[in-house]
């Protein structure tokens, strides 16, 4: 019986909100009780997490497990291009509550100015690379398959002018890593009908072709 470890952001969590997706349409768990017959599954998700916080966890824990395939969704927490850097949020937060509000207020008026201005990734593209490499090396003898950052959708780009640059930079990063295990069809289109309300977390469609995508990689083995 094949051994499967999956290894997720929030995208592969069923969720309350802002939609409800529940355990029958999450894509991770439809793939476990497709294959529950022939594989074993160990499956680890994790909101928020980048690359660095999953090395730093595979490199702790995950790479004593043998698994026969490796099938890992993350990115987006890598690429999204944002305003404030982590430790700039993090003074934020500390501030007194009306100095918080009014720096809080001017950012989002500033928001897209500031986005392409700065240029600020939490995983720069050379550390994603890095990242990748080292993820390869964790699992030798495993088969590792990549679902791509989904492509954004047009309210997303209107809100990040820089984000649909950065998913197609970072997705060409994952694909030439990982030539044979992108999985570079998985999504039927521009991500229009894949999202919910949030434009970020992946709705009952999205998971949808997630799990196709996955599950006709597994079939063809």
């Amino acid at each position: 019986m094949k051994k499967i470890l999956v290894l997720t952001d929030s995208l592969g969590l069923p969720r309350a909100k802002p939609e409800r997706i529940d355990d029958e349409q999450c894509w991770t768990y439809r793939l476990a009780d497709q294959y529950a017959g022939s594989h074993r599954f160990r499956m680890v998700s994790v909101p928020g997490m980048d690359t660095n916080q999953l090395l730093s966890m595979v490199d702790d824990y995950y790479q004593v497990i043998e698994a026969d395939v490796v099938i890992v969704q993350v990115g987006i927490v890598d690429c999204y291009p944002r305003a404030i850097k982590k430790n700039e949020l993090s003074l934020l937060l500390r501030m007194p509550g009306v100095v918080s509000r009014l720096v809080h207020r001017w950012v989002k008026r500033n928001y897209a100015r500031l986005i392409v201005r700065r240029g600020i990734r939490y995983v720069q593209p050379s550390q994603f690379k890095v990242n990748l490499l080292r993820l390869c090396e964790r699992f030798p003898q495993s088969t590792l398959l990549i679902v791509p950052i989904a492509p954004p959708s047009i309210a997303y780009i209107k809100k990040n002018p820089c984000i649909e640059a950065a998913v197609e930079q970072y997705n060409a990063l994952l694909a030439e890593h990982f030539p044979k295990g992108f999985l570079a069809e998985c999504y039927s289109a521009r991500g229009q009908d894949i999202f919910l309300s949030d434009n970020h977390h992946l709705n009952a469609t999205g998971h949808k072709q997630v799990f196709e995508a996955v599950s006709a990689a597994l079939a063809r083995g």
